[in-house]
């Protein structure tokens, strides 16, 4: 039986502290977050989002007051988080510039420079994960990048993200952006390479699930050895025959013809800058 340590224990209990928290938004970010929080011990005591069955919705499925009513958002929470798409941040921002409290938002493009003059004490809780509604994930091993206004703030912070994931890492607003950058690339980008190849696929009446073992391999050979260590395929061997057969194919589609060329180019020039 493993030994607890029950004075280890104990201080973890009493160094948690619970927040009061309202979330502006009912999105997939809004939604995940929402309801880790109040998992974690958090009270979420209002969900606002400008569309109301969005608000109630998200609201009715962790119990608690939601409106799409701006008078009715609290003045007063231990925390605001605005989890809206990002041209909508400066206008809610404005909106709700004598609440109290210390307001957040979740986007990783989106500089703390967005705040200036609104609210004295604020920062960024961004959750460097692929979020939906409709699929349930584990946010306990997800990296959460935050910054504060302060360093008092960024303890707190700090302290509300650590509740959710074991992985939280302190970033400024322009190691942010590249962060977010790479995610795109990774995984915006890669989605759609997967979209694309499942449309040819479908033109051609072939199942879909072909790809399932492959895409599993290809992700976690990137896990093991990198991606750089990974790379394999036609452009890798410069194989321009196989290059020119495929382009053929790709002449119904002429866009996606352009990214084959373009992709490859690079890949090639990647192959020979690290032989």
């Amino acid at each position: 039986m493993k030994r607890i340590n029950t004075a280890s224990k104990k201080q973890a209990i009493e160094s948690f502290t619970s927040y009061d928290i309202a979330i502006l938004g009912a999105g997939n970010v809004a939604t995940h977050l929402a309801g880790y929080l109040q998992k974690s011990g958090h009270r979420i005591s209002f969900i606002y989002s400008r569309s109301k069955s969005s608000a109630t919705g998200l609201a009715n499925m962790i119990g608690t007051r939601g409106s799409s009513m701006v008078e009715e958002l609290p003045e007063t929470a231990d925390f605001f988080i605005v989890s809206v798409p990002d041209r909508a941040v400066p206008e809610v921002l404005r909106e709700f510039k004598d609440y109290k409290g210390i307001w957040l938002h979740t986007a990783g493009a989106l500089s703390c420079d967005v705040f200036a003059g609104l609210h004295n004490e604020f920062g960024v809780l961004y959750p460097l994960q692929t979020l939906n509604q409709k699929r349930p994930i584990s946010l306990n091993e997800s990296p959460f990048l935050i910054e504060g206004s302060s360093p008092e703030v960024t303890g707190k912070i700090r302290s509300l993200a650590s509740s959710i994931s074991s992985f939280v890492q302190e970033t400024d607003s322009p190691t942010r952006l590249r962060i977010h950058l790479a995610a795109v690339f990774a995984n915006n980008f890669s989605n759609h390479m997967v979209h694309i190849a499942q449309q040819m696929l479908r033109e051609q009446g072939v199942d879909l699930k072909l790809l399932d073992p492959i895409l599993k391999e290809t992700f976690s050979k990137i896990a093991d050895m990198g991606a750089e260590a990974s790379q394999t395929g036609p452009s890798m061997r410069d194989d321009r025959e196989t290059m020119q057969k495929h382009l053929e194919l790709l002449m119904e589609h002429p866009e996606w013809g352009k990214l084959y060329t373009f992709i490859s180019r690079d890949i090639k020039k990647s192959r020979k800058q690290n032989p």
